[in-house]
Parts: structure tokens; sequence; C-alpha cells
């Protein structure tokens, strides 16, 4: 099997895990997927809600101009993820490939 064939496999069947639900990972999974990543994909982070805006959440939620739900990240594009919120990670096992979970 060619380095090619190799790739090509994983996009079809790898798995990715990305640690951090914020606006990079957000992002992060969104190019995964319009590079044609449709492998496993799961989002791992320690806050309760999938990723939201902060900026307003800070000025806007505060003085009720916003309602809290109003913050959520704008999508690109779907992901189909996993997602593994409200526990963070807290090592990363190298030998195993596996992601530690607080």
């Amino acid at each position: 099997m060619t380095s090619a064939d190799n790739l090509r496999a994983f996009k079809r069947e790898g798995r990715i895990v990305v640690v951090g639900a914020s606006l990079a990972g957000l992002r992060a999974a969104e190019a995964l997927r319009d590079e044609g990543f449709t492998g496993s994909l799961t989002m791992i982070g320690d806050e309760l809600g999938e990723p939201y805006d902060r900026p307003p959440l800070s000025k806007q939620v505060l003085t009720g101009w916003v309602p809290a739900g109003g913050t959520t990240l704008p999508r690109r594009r779907g992901i189909d993820a996993k997602w593994l919120l409200g526990v963070p990670a807290s090592r990363l096992d190298l030998a195993t490939n596996h992601v530690r979970l607080a």
C-alpha cells in the first residue's frame, strides 16, 4: 500500500479527537471535513455547552441585550462529530494513542 493509499484509507476510516471545543476546535473540525475527512470525529471540551462566542457573552449578555443562547458560534458546515462536553482532557498517552479524561 502506498502512502497515498494510506492517506485515503485514513480519511475514510480514521479517527480524530479534537481537544478543545472552542472556536479553534470547531474551525479545525470544519477544516477536516472540508478536506475530505469522513472518519470518526470526536470533540472534547471541559465546558458543558458547545462552542460559543465569548465577547458578546461578557458585553451583551450581562447587560441583557442578547440572550445567552444567542452566543452560539455560527457553523460553516456540519461536522458530524461526537461531542464529549463537561469533561476536561487530562493527558495524552502517546504509547496507546488515547486521550485521558479527568
